[in-house]
């Protein structure tokens, strides 16, 4: 059951809560926080933030009933750095929610409410972000669910493209991913706020492409962006940046992605990337992947100068802290 009277915007659920002027603040906070790391650091000119002055620290709830590395560790110490507090609210092995022998997913909600100012929640079920959203007039961030969306890695790959190459109108992306991946329909929805120069896709062939990402795609189209699909790796070393993901979820179970069977060595020779070949392409293209990685990027690319995925990780804390910062303060999405 819904309760009544919540803002409008107060939750990021999916792309789909985001405006341009939305990304343009996040961007901004975020550069800030990355002026004063630098400052710390001896490194770089630091512009004074505006004094922020709290009655007392917020406390970020993680609602996680899928593992979780970066993204649980990420929004922890968003939270610690901004003067927070950050209290995990789900066990796998402990939690009475949703059991058969345990309380009910609204009265946990409720419980968490008294304790906590925002809710993070990752989950393998699709809906769970949605339904505490409807539940809790705390603000819910959505730190990806099933095989649907995963927006807060979208945000932060954005930005280390906007770090790294600059902005992502003047520029040709590509992602090789599983077209039914929660990230991959993420980014692509969230490039119409940004569409680039051109845009390629690289997935294996003879699966089809689901209808949310061909709506994402034909969006890009409409809005003027030339979009290609390819099925080898190869085929985007031409571009400024490719974002790199394996190209079979279905065998993890925050997927839901179905059983069918994929072949590994087309799996694996058509779509991983290797030092060998970005040196025989000539290529100086920016990569990316959200890690963890499997048999899509190989370790010799690490050498590499157009490396990017290991500053990334760096880059998503502060996106996390200025996604963190702007929903505490209340500021609604207005997408």
């Amino acid at each position: 059951m819904q309760r009544p009277n919540y803002p409008s915007g107060k939750d990021l659920l999916g792309a789909d809560s985001i405006s341009r002027d939305d990304l343009e603040d996040i961007f901004a906070r975020a550069e800030q926080y990355l002026a004063e790391e630098n400052e710390d650091d001896g490194s770089g000119d630091y512009v004074p933030a505006a004094p922020v002055m709290r009655r007392r620290p917020k406390v970020v709830a993680t609602l996680f009933d899928q593992r979780s590395t970066r993204t649980r560790l990420g929004f922890q110490a968003a939270a610690l750095r901004l003067g927070h507090q950050s209290l995990d609210v789900f066990d796998t092995e402990r939690s009475r929610m949703g059991t058969s022998t345990g309380e009910s997913i609204e009265d946990h909600i409720r419980t968490v409410e008294a304790y906590s100012d925002l809710i993070v929640v990752r989950s393998h079920t699709e809906s769970l972000p949605y339904q505490i959203g409807r539940l809790s007039y705390l603000p819910v961030i959505n730190a990806g669910n099933g095989a649907d969306e995963h927006p807060t890695q979208a945000l932060i790959d954005l930005f280390a493209i906007h770090k790294m190459r600059g902005p992502v109108q003047g520029l040709s992306i590509a992602l090789s991913s599983d077209t039914r991946a929660r990230f991959a329909l993420s980014f692509v929805k969230m490039l119409r706020l940004s569409p680039p120069r051109r845009f390629t896709l690289c997935c294996l062939p003879g699966v089809p492409i689901n209808p949310p990402m061909r709506e994402a795609l034909e969006l890009l189209r409409n809005l003027g962006c030339p979009v290609a699909v390819v099925h080898d790796i190869r085929d985007t070393l031409d571009h400024d940046v490719l974002s790199i993901q394996m190209q079979d979820m279905s065998r993890f179970s925050h997927a839901s992605l179905g059983s069918e069977a994929v072949d590994k060595e087309l799996e694996t020779e058509p779509f991983t990337l290797t030092a060998k070949k970005i040196i025989d392409a000539n290529s100086d293209i920016l990569i990316l992947n959200p890690l963890p990685r499997f048999s899509e990027l190989d370790v010799s690319c690490d050498t590499l100068p157009n490396a990017g995925y290991f500053r990334q990780v760096k880059l998503s804390m502060q996106v996390r802290m200025a996604i963190l910062n702007r929903m505490l303060m209340g500021i609604p999405w207005a997408g």
